[in-house]
């Protein structure tokens, strides 16, 4: 009977100890509560301030970032693209201007092949290139003499290069009709490339 009492004695101590023990270490972790709060109190007003103003400008400027993507869309990117577009055909029809030089240096099959294949692609980019130059404007016809010179010769080295196109599809024994069209489209597209530069950079912007 005794053993049972202290047995029991000693279960109720060991009890209260851990209760205390769990309690005391919740009163230290309450203890600790304020002080953070208390440092978060004695910050001053004009950081609060400044901090509350940052999180609302952060916010204000997700949003309009959003706003911005949500109109964008398709459409957007759409009208980004003539930049992207144009590089090719120039290139193609420049080089093809330059091998259509050898080939009146020295007529061969494999240059003639050359010279056809590049006119192929550059006339069916031309008239992409041409495309995305409306999309990038919409049906809109003003703007000033470099915008509308731009616009105008665009769409005439389009309509150049898909003759030329065809006159090489035709495989002439003559080239004069073909040279007659490819090395004024070379011409116009130098200048076509200045314009460009003129509309995206600002005016004389190589400097000349």
């Amino acid at each position: 009977m005794n053993f049972v009492l202290r047995l029991l004695a000693s279960l109720a101590l060991l009890l209260s100890a851990t209760i205390a023990f769990a309690h005391g270490d919740e009163k230290h972790r309450e203890a600790k509560r304020p002080a953070a709060t208390t440092a978060v109190a004695a910050q001053p007003a004009h950081d609060m301030e400044a901090m509350g103003r940052a999180a609302v400008t952060e916010e204000t400027t997700q949003g309009h970032d959003a706003e911005q993507v949500e109109r964008g869309g398709i459409a957007g990117a759409l009208k980004s693209l003539h930049p992207a577009t144009v590089h090719f055909p120039i290139a193609l029809l420049l080089m093809a201007a330059l091998t259509e030089l050898f080939v009146m240096a020295r007529r061969t099959p494999e240059r003639e092949a050359a010279v056809k294949i590049m006119i192929y692609g550059g006339a069916a980019g031309a008239v992409v290139a041409a495309l995305f130059g409306w999309i990038h404007t919409g049906l809109w016809f003003g703007g000033d003499t470099v915008m509308q010179l731009h616009r105008w010769n665009g769409m005439l080295i389009a309509a150049l290069n898909s003759v030329a196109a065809w006159i090489a599809f035709q495989n002439p024994q003559s080239r004069l009709a073909f040279r007659l069209m490819l090395f004024p489209i070379a011409a116009l597209l130098i200048a076509q490339g200045y314009m460009g530069g003129e509309l995206a950079h600002g005016l004389n912007h190589l400097k000349l």
